[in-house]
């Protein structure tokens, strides 16, 4: 027996044995540009060159890009003992069980959403995710719409603000100035800064500049890690423009055509895109909200689930869904979950896990949990 058919007999033994449900190790990837804050539960979160461990990436199939290229980093890897293979490759091997098979033919065996939590130092650096024809045009990658969720956590960093989009009166030759000089941080002042609050967030298009601030968050976004930065000084450090901004435009000119001048300069930007939990159902067992609402984008949607202490609740979900716990203890169709345990926090519940579960609380505490979906399973 091959390898290729060895792993799928071990994935269908695995998703027969967890009722639909596979266990995910975490995924951290590193970055230069802004250092962690240690709130992702890793001891040493420093890695020299390489930078800090400040992002955990969840149901993954998407490699990270950076100055310093890691084979594989960035791709989540199925937690089965003495076992090695990827998400992507349990995709591959039964996209009809994974993804259901109407779901997996129009998405090519793909998830199609990526999670992270960011755990940042300072602000990232002033930057966009292409829309789809610069992003085909300039890199052959996918566009990348995100939203961001601020999680409820202690320690809100010291910059617990983001600059999003630009003045509605600001043009595009004050942005083109600075670009073209390359040695400051000015842009910044082009634009307006939100504060971050736990349980409300953004919704960021395509094409929409923005500097996430310090508050520990839940982002969901498109398969895809391409990025152009605007802002020439970090820290006080000068940036290369070659390698963050004419990264694939060859011009300052160019660059700034990848801005959705339109929505970013939008008077009604806050209105529009700030993101408050709707309320999907609510009793003394459970509470449930849209945090990513499907009423804003197809890309992917989100829910935040409570359940009372000692209560459980039977759930049809419409396609699978990425599950992190992030308060209390319990199981979902049998399989332990564990707040602040790595092993036991994260999990894909495949499409057929996710026609017919039932999650169970039994700690003392609100057990709270989010489900990540992929693009059009709820519209």
């Amino acid at each position: 027996m091959n390898r290729t058919h060895n792993l799928a007999t071990i994935l269908n033994n695995e998703l027969d044995r967890k009722k639909g449900i596979l266990r995910m190790k975490p995924t951290f990837v590193a970055r230069t540009s802004y250092p962690g804050l240690g709130r992702l539960g890793i001891k040493k979160y420093f890695l020299g060159k390489r930078g800090w461990l400040c992002e955990r990436w969840m149901c993954s199939s998407v490699v990270a890009s950076g100055p310093m290229q890691i084979k594989n980093e960035g791709l989540s890897e199925v937690n089965i003992k003495n076992v090695k293979f990827f998400l992507k490759d349990a995709l591959q091997l039964a996209p009809e069980r994974m993804l259901g098979a109407k779901y997996a033919k129009l998405h090519n065996n793909r998830f199609g959403v990526l999670t992270k939590i960011l755990d940042i130092g300072r602000l990232i650096p002033w930057h966009l995710h292409a829309r789809e024809k610069h992003a085909r045009k300039y890199w052959g990658m996918n566009p990348k719409e995100e939203a961001y969720y601020y999680l409820e956590h202690p320690n809100r960093g010291p910059l617990p603000y983001s600059h999003l989009g630009i003045h509605p009166d600001v043009t595009k030759e004050e942005l083109l100035l600075i670009l073209k000089r390359w040695n400051d941080d000015k842009v910044l002042d082009l634009s307006p800064a939100y504060r971050l609050n736990a349980r409300e967030g953004f919704h960021i298009p395509a094409g929409v500049i923005h500097a996430p601030g310090t508050a520990l968050t839940l982002e969901a976004q498109e398969e895809s890690d391409v990025a152009s930065i605007f802002q020439p000084v970090v820290n006080g450090q000068l940036l290369s423009k070659k390698q963050r901004l004419l990264n694939g435009p060859k011009t300052e000119e160019e660059a700034i055509e990848l801005i959705d001048w339109e929505v970013c300069t939008d008077p009604e930007f806050y209105r529009k895109y700030h993101i408050i939990p709707a309320i999907i159902a609510a009793d003394k067992t459970v509470k449930k909200y849209w945090i990513y609402n499907p009423k804003k984008s197809r890309k992917f949607s989100g829910k935040e689930i409570r359940i009372a202490p000692g209560k459980k609740i039977k759930e049809n979900e419409q396609g699978a869904f990425l599950l992190l716990v992030w308060r209390g203890k319990g199981s979902i169709n049998g399989t332990r979950i564990v707040e602040g345990n790595p092993n036991r926090d994260e999990l894909f519940v495949s499409y057929e896990g996710a026609a017919n579960h039932e999650i169970l609380n039994d700690g003392k505490d609100e057990l709270i949990v989010y489900k990540i979906f992929g693009p059009d399973v709820y519209k």
